[in-house]
């Protein structure tokens, strides 16, 4: 669980190319994320075209850190090999990610989310930009790469956040 406490958000990025074995381990803990009915639609896609990427810079407040990561990763979801009614592949592409972002941090990356779903602008953007047929839904970005400096881990667990069998209102510190 080291990793999951160390995991930050870092949105700057050395101009260090992350090697193709690391990506492949990034990926590969995206796709060892539980999925329902082991759906496991993801769709991964890298992002490399600068160009592209600062279009979608320009209408995402927080992409700028996709700038100077050297590896972005577009997670998304391909409908047609859900197996379930709803909305399921959000959860199981935000899995994904979280995955993604956790092996990241292991292998000694800083990394960051970089939020698609479910903001329509981004969306519209990202699936223009990405050539997303209808079928293939835009979950999130997974940035990445070495950075200057490491941020302390934290400890975020708040006792009065648990509850007993039901839910029971309390004064929050």
């Amino acid at each position: 669980m080291n990793a999951i406490f160390r995991r930050r958000s870092i949105r700057k990025f050395l101009d260090t190319p992350v090697p193709a074995e690391d990506v492949k381990k990034i990926l590969m803990a995206g796709m060892a994320a539980p999925s329902a009915k082991d759906n496991r639609e993801w769709v991964f896609i890298r992002m490399t075209d600068k160009a592209a990427i600062e279009q979608f810079i320009s209408v995402h407040p927080n992409g700028f850190a996709m700038r100077t990561a050297p590896l972005n990763i577009l997670v998304c979801a391909d409908l047609r090999k859900c197996k379930i009614q709803g909305d399921w592949w959000i959860m199981d592409g935000s899995a994904a990610l979280e995955n993604m972002l956790i092996e990241a941090t292991e292998l000694g990356y800083g990394s960051l989310w970089v939020g698609v779903h479910p903001d329509p602008v981004r969306i519209d953007k990202i699936t223009e930009l990405c050539a997303l047929p209808d079928y293939i839904r835009p979950v999130g970005i997974l940035a990445a790469g070495k950075t200057e400096k490491v941020k302390e881990p934290h400890d975020r667990y708040l006792e009065e956040r648990v509850h007993q069998d039901c839910y029971a209102e309390r004064e929050e510190a």
